[in-house]
């Protein structure tokens, strides 16, 4: 008899539960990196709204990151960079 299951909403094996868990990380680090630090943050980089929607989407989904909080913080790291108050 089995007192408790705990599989989840899946019943993947352990390497495709890592697999996705990759993934799904280097998706938001990429959207990181092209949506707010490049195209926000720099304005070094013209996005298609659609394109720029679903990466505020997908940011907002996994990391809750507001865009223009996370652009003001990285414009005054710049602003003071290489100094003692950055």
């Amino acid at each position: 008899m089995q007192l408790a299951d705990f599989s989840g909403l899946v019943q993947w094996p352990w390497w495709m539960t890592l697999l996705a868990t990759l993934i799904l990380t280097h998706l938001t680090i990429v959207a990181v990196t092209i949506y707010l630090h490049r195209h926000q943050a720099h304005r070094s980089l013209d996005l298609h709204p659609a394109v720029a929607h679903c990466f505020r989407f997908w940011l907002w989904l996994t990391t809750g990151m507001q865009t223009g909080e996370w652009v003001a913080v990285h414009r005054k790291h710049h602003a003071r960079c290489e100094t003692p108050d950055d």
